[in-house]
């Protein structure tokens, strides 16, 4: 079996999820994120080895990484997209790019793969996460040390 084909504009329309998160993310801002995700998501993160809320992964997970990095996109060249029959459900993988720091404030490469499982209302709604699941390329350090401010 293969994955069925997948309408351009629902590929366009889950790049455009990961663009604004990815947008987010570089600019520490975790209120607007929120919406983007579902109450009870359920994810897996560098910090935390599952969380099952939207309340968890900003706590736990986002406000412990995202003021530490710099740099933050998702290279959406990289993007893959399955979605369901109904196009109601969709499941997209795709590449980011980041800069960690050093404790001695040393930048390095801090990449990694980011996966997520989306669902929404009607074709055309907006997408809500329902899973998360984020990592670093193997061999990339696990922490990085910078202190950027949060926007909101």
């Amino acid at each position: 079996m293969k994955r069925l084909p997948v309408a351009e504009e629902d590929r366009r329309s889950v790049a455009d999820w990961y663009a604004r998160w990815g947008d987010r993310v570089a600019e520490v801002d975790f209120k607007p994120s929120r919406a983007m995700f579902a109450d009870d998501v359920i994810a897996f993160g560098s910090k935390v080895e599952m969380m099952t809320s939207q309340a968890q992964l900003e706590a736990e997970q986002w406000r412990s990484v995202w003021p530490s990095i710099e740099n933050y996109s998702y290279d959406l060249a990289t993007l893959e997209v399955v979605t369901s029959p109904d196009r109601l459900m969709a499941m997209g993988a795709v590449i980011f790019r980041s800069i960690g720091l050093h404790p001695d404030g040393q930048k390095f490469q801090r990449n990694g793969r980011a996966t997520v499982t989306l669902m929404r209302a009607s074709v055309g709604a907006p997408w809500v996460c329902t899973h998360s699941h984020i990592s670093l390329k193997p061999g990339t350090p696990g922490i990085s040390h910078g202190r950027r401010p949060e926007k909101s």
